[in-house]
């Protein structure tokens, strides 16, 4: 299926807080047969809107967003899977947080592909001016990514986030820098299952609260207690 591509929202993270562990809401499970039951760590939450055109202005200022006259889509909390992927959730949290102009975060970044009854993309690096991610170098290397029991959990419903592997559409020229890291992600947004992306992308958190994330967007993201 084609993804869709009349108008592009933009993630925006504006808060920057320390990221706090958060007492577990489920427990690990102890069996041996995946997939197991995730623990969820850490909180996040990102204000999504959507923008009303295409048309990106030229900024060289990465600070201002990309799109001033957004409407708000709502906020959605996701849940981060802390005790089952430590590494890609915490890459994932230093990009959320972002705490300086030169750091490389989400804000300012586009949701740049969307799979209507499906799953949108967003983190795709680049130019931070044309709403894609400052390429990260100081981020630890993710070993998850060739860890077979961090491929365990599916993308059985609505609202799992996971790290794009499978579907990772950066540029060769950048994926051949030694320094690179790949920090691209996906959430469904149902209404069924994704199977294609089993075994492929790596599950590490869920939507706990609200649906903006369903449509394209652009928001504040935050660490919570």
């Amino acid at each position: 299926m084609c993804p869709l591509r009349r108008s592009f929202p933009l993630v925006q993270i504006i808060s920057t807080t320390t990221a706090t562990t958060t007492s577990a809401t489920t427990a690990l499970s102890l069996a041996s047969t995946p997939p197991p039951t995730p623990t969820v760590t850490d909180r996040v939450f990102m204000d999504f809107s959507l923008c009303p055109n295409n048309f990106l202005p030229d900024r060289a200022d990465t600070i201002s967003p990309l799109c001033s006259d957004s409407s708000l889509l709502g906020r959605v909390i996701l849940g981060l899977y802390g005790n089952l992927v430590p590494i890609t959730v915490s890459n994932f949290k230093s990009m959320c947080l972002g705490l300086n102009a030169t750091s490389s975060s989400y804000k300012n970044t586009l949701v740049h592909r969307v799979f209507p009854g499906q799953y949108f993309l967003a983190g795709r690096q680049g130019r931070p001016d044309k709403g894609e991610v400052r390429p990260p170098h100081d981020l630890p290397r993710n070993t998850e990514t060739v860890d077979a029991k961090a491929f365990a959990l599916t993308h059985s419903r609505p609202g799992v986030v996971s790290l794009s592997l499978s579907e990772n559409d950066d540029d060769d020229e950048i994926k051949l820098d030694p320094a690179y890291r790949n920090v691209e992600f996906l959430v469904t947004t149902g209404p069924g299952p994704c199977p294609q992306l089993d075994n492929k992308n790596i599950v590490f958190g869920t939507v706990l609260e609200g649906n903006g994330g369903a449509s394209l967007c652009n928001g504040d993201s935050e660490i919570l207690n």
